[in-house]
């Protein structure tokens, strides 16, 4: 075991213990447990106390500089909008929806926030699969910084992986999630690769989870295969950011949630510390485990819509960013979509298609941060769905966009 991975499991089990002595003095709900923490209703609890469910470390801020957030002169403390086929109140949506907490910025200023159920303004939320999208900004600053060339194959940093399904392709492909791995993601199909990954890294324990697993994250993607037919074509597939996140870890020397907090978090001005699930190897899940507060995901959100800046200096190359909203369409877009839009997935982060070239960073269970650079508008929110896709009688991934576009509607 190298030095990096020793301080990274000693780090993990302080961690723990911490996690442990929390959750002696919490609301914890008594059936809680790693076969349905991610799941309704346990999740509108467990998503605002991932630390007292799983080991994690830190990503640290740093007191000294913190991007302020105003209430702009407008603020509003409700609004209606036109969803679903009738006028509603947020505060109707939020319940029906399951939000637990919504942050709208107008030219950098706070026009509406509110918190429901267990999420206060400092508590981090599981962004679930909004972090690939912080690994994807954390893969162009090191470019940027020259650690990593995205030409470069990932069996080139990491030999370990020249066998696997990642190891010819270059990090470019996998940022854009068409590599030729032969990981396979379909949430409510229990034996797909994302599936028993959950085993792996102790995100769940069920029945189907096989008796002899790897020891984590580390172990794990190295027996992922290929399929050359996947080359190219976009197939969202979360093993590919952990890989990249692996990358970034080898060309620097550095752990994830280091990388994370003195490339991105500390420069951009987070208010709070965030954290990330790692698992009993030690591997941070770069794929779906960091978790952050309402207010600095908003942050995040600013430092795309301000290409890549803040206090005036470039965190992030504006070339990579501008890069994310200048890509056209995906002919081979696998999802369907309006006549008037041609969406794709750029670096992790999902291109709306639109004229103005929205993007998003998105999670399941109902995590969303929009970037409207045209109307000058970030959409921060968090929800707990009970099920990946919405509850038990509707899928909202369909309207969540119609609910986005009606908020900035609303307020451009």
């Amino acid at each position: 075991m190298n030095v990096k991975k020793a301080l990274i499991l000693l780090s993990l089990c302080c961690c723990f213990l911490s996690s442990v002595s929390l959750g002696e003095n919490s609301d914890r709900p008594d059936n809680l447990t790693l076969s349905n923490f991610q799941f309704g209703p346990i999740n509108r609890w467990s998503y605002s106390h991932i630390r007292e469910v799983l080991p994690t470390v830190n990503i640290m801020h740093d007191n000294d500089q913190t991007l302020p957030l105003v209430k702009d002169e407008a603020f509003f403390d409700d609004f209606n909008i036109r969803h679903e086929g009738r006028v509603q109140s947020i505060d109707e949506i939020a319940r029906n929806w399951y939000i637990d907490g919504l942050l709208i910025l107008k030219d950098g200023n706070i026009l509406f926030e509110k918190y429901y159920d267990h999420l206060t303004e400092d508590k981090p939320h599981l962004m679930n699969s909004i972090s690939k999208s912080v690994v994807g900004l954390l893969a162009g600053k090191l470019e940027g910084d020259e650690f990593i060339d995205l030409s470069q194959t990932v069996s080139h940093y990491i030999p370990e992986l020249a066998g696997s399904g990642w190891g010819p392709d270059s990090l470019q492909m996998v940022l854009d999630m068409k590599d030729g791995s032969d990981y396979t993601e379909d949430y409510p199909d229990f034996s797909t690769t994302f599936r028993l990954q959950d085993c792996v890294v102790g995100w769940i324990v069920d029945d189907y989870c096989p008796e002899n697993l790897p020891l984590g994250g580390y172990d794990f993607f190295p027996t992922i295969g290929r399929n050359e037919s996947n080359i190219g074509k976009f197939y969202y597939r979360s093993g590919s950011t952990d890989v990249l996140a692996w990358v970034l870890e080898e060309a620097t020397g550095k752990s994830l949630a280091e990388l994370i907090s003195d490339y991105i978090w500390k420069p951009m001005g987070a208010e709070f510390d965030a954290f990330i699930t790692v698992d009993k190897s030690g591997y941070a899940l770069g794929s779906r485990g960091m978790n952050s507060t309402l207010r600095d995901l908003s942050r995040m959100g600013l430092l795309v819509i301000n290409k890549g800046k803040a206090f005036g200096e470039q965190v992030v190359p504006a070339s990579f960013i501008e890069d994310m909203h200048d890509q056209f369409g995906d002919s081979t877009w696998p999802y369907e979509s309006a006549d008037n839009l041609e969406p794709y997935y750029r670096s992790f982060w999902w291109g709306k298609g639109n004229e103005e070239r929205d993007l998003s960073g998105v999670g399941i269970h109902g995590q969303f941060l929009r970037i409207a650079p045209e109307a000058g508008i970030v959409i921060a929110l968090y929800s707990s769905w009970p099920n990946a896709d919405g509850d038990k009688e509707l899928q909202y991934w369909d309207q969540s966009e119609d609910l986005l576009d009606a908020i900035i509607a609303k307020f451009r």
